[in-house]
């Protein structure tokens, strides 16, 4: 195997347990397990309580949260025990990823297999692991305190990191495993429009997060009206108006739902476009999961937000932000 595409398998390795991490977070998100552990311990946190007392004492800590106090008040240790293990489950997959970027990668500039010219982007998807570690800390934090919910902002912040690390190390691995001999020249409006149509992924992904960290899921469950209307009351409620794209429950949702038309037009123009270039297959395949994306995120809203279809709301969401931005790689590579 060549150096170049040890690198390649070592970052695809990576990005896949992103991928997982990123999904698992869902799940705790919707298990509501997230605030089940109060401190953040970053080398003793890697084992769980062994015995009744380091449970009980875990318990204790959890019983003075609001969530135990305003939600789960009356809980059982059993049903703790599920909630503590789904959130450990998350911060220790966490801590694999950032073992899985780390060693390899000390061993690689040991064998002096990585360009020189790389090693600071190397650096920089290490700080943004040490950054996602930090932020995912202070997302849980905002719940200890007075209510018990995190931060919306944070846990966006939170999801925005991961995708950005996903982005890294796939960008870098697209790059080792490229041939620019084989690479055909892509028409500029093609290149264009996988750049605006990346863009706008991250935007509604983003959109996405902030419909999950306000629970704003569960405001309307009918399509394509809300509450009844095409354009609810109450969407420019706070001031100054540009906060409620932020905070505004139903206008999150409202912009979430209806945004992703606009990600489906793109969708169809890049495949417009694309279809007699070496592009095809993929804005095909493009098209498809974006078509697929929005009758899920429909059926979730419907359903009420079960666990199962929201999760996998969230994991496609995950594929399609990957296949474009290989699809960009493609399109702008030399």
């Amino acid at each position: 195997m060549t150096t170049n595409r040890q690198l390649a398998v070592w970052l695809l390795a990576v990005s896949a347990l992103i991928v997982v991490l990123v999904v698992y977070g869902g799940w705790v998100r919707l298990t509501r397990s997230g605030l089940s552990i109060v401190e953040w311990n970053v080398v003793t946190g890697v084992v769980p309580p062994l015995s009744a007392a380091a449970w009980e004492s875990e318990f204790a800590k959890y019983r003075q949260t609001p969530e135990y106090q305003l939600v789960n008040y009356g809980m059982e240790l059993d049903a703790f025990k599920f909630i503590y293990y789904m959130e450990f489950g998350h911060r220790l997959l966490g801590r694999l990823a950032g073992l899985l970027f780390v060693v390899p990668l000390l061993y690689f500039l040991w064998c002096r297999a990585i360009p020189r010219a790389h090693i600071p982007t190397y650096l920089g998807i290490g700080l943004l692991f040490a950054l996602q570690g930090l932020v995912g800390w202070l997302m849980v934090k905002s719940g200890l305190a007075d209510r018990p919910q995190v931060s919306h902002l944070r846990l966006t912040l939170h999801l925005c990191c991961a995708l950005a690390l996903l982005a890294a190390c796939l960008w870098q691995a697209l790059g080792y495993l490229s041939s620019a001999a084989a690479a055909r020249p892509v028409p500029l409006l093609v290149r264009r429009l996988c750049i605006w149509l990346f863009a706008a992924i991250c935007l509604q992904i983003a959109a996405g997060g902030l419909v999950a960290g306000l629970k704003a899921g569960h405001l309307s469950d009918t399509f394509p009206k809300m509450f009844g209307v095409w354009v609810p009351a109450g969407l420019w409620s706070m001031q100054p108006l540009l906060v409620n794209l932020l905070d505004n429950p139903t206008t999150v949702h409202f912009q979430h739902r209806f945004f992703a038309f606009a990600v489906l037009g793109l969708a169809l123009a890049l495949w417009a476009v694309a279809r007699h270039t070496a592009l095809k297959t993929g804005a095909g395949l493009i098209l498809c999961l974006v078509a697929v994306q929005i009758g899920l995120g429909i059926g979730t809203v419907v359903a009420h937000v079960p666990l199962a279809l929201a999760s996998l709301h969230q994991a496609v969401a995950v594929v399609l932000f990957a296949v474009v931005l290989f699809l960009c790689h493609r399109a702008y590579r030399d």
